[in-house]
């Protein structure tokens, strides 16, 4: 088997994905990572200080994205399923 095919299932098995849809706690970390690199956003960051565009910040946010988007195409999820990802309050 090859070493892409057995990256694949890993992630799949650690993203507990069920019909393309992730399940428990993968549901939970996945709508985390998708909030924290801003997923569905341009990269680009602008400086609320000088309105001019901050290349650190849009850096940052370009490989917080380019994360996570590695991470939702080794275990295949919908379009569909990444705009549902949404993290529930915290009940405490």
């Amino acid at each position: 088997m090859s070493l892409l095919v057995n990256r694949k299932r890993a992630y799949a098995r650690l993203f507990a994905m069920v019909n393309g849809e992730p399940q428990g706690d993968a549901h939970t970390v996945l709508a985390d990572l998708k909030r924290f690199a801003r997923i569905g956003e341009a990269p680009i960051v602008v400086s609320p200080m000088t309105g001019a565009v901050d290349p650190i910040a849009s850096a940052v946010r370009a490989g917080r994205q380019e994360a996570v988007n590695r991470i939702l195409a080794m275990i295949h999820i919908s379009d569909r399923a990444v705009f549902n990802l949404r993290e529930e309050p915290d009940h405490d």
